[in-house]
């Protein structure tokens, strides 16, 4: 699976110019990955969320920003 909201900023993309749209669909597919039982999602300090995908990646999910942890 290849989500791709914007183009790269080296080709002149930035952020989305609806972020709440952009937001939505990330939402949804992390949801999909969930029940199709292929990631875990669980609540961490400071209303941060930690996504665990069963390929091994971890991600903690702020309200502004998606970490790569693992």
């Amino acid at each position: 699976m290849i989500l791709l909201l914007t183009p790269k900023p080296s080709e002149g993309g930035g952020r989305p110019e609806k972020p709440d749209q952009a937001k939505a669909l990330v939402t949804a597919e992390l949801a999909r990955m969930i029940e199709a039982g292929n990631a875990t999602i669980a609540p961490l300090e400071f209303g941060t969320l930690e996504l665990r995908l069963t390929t091994g990646e971890i991600f903690h999910l702020g309200d502004g920003a998606i970490k790569r942890i693992v």
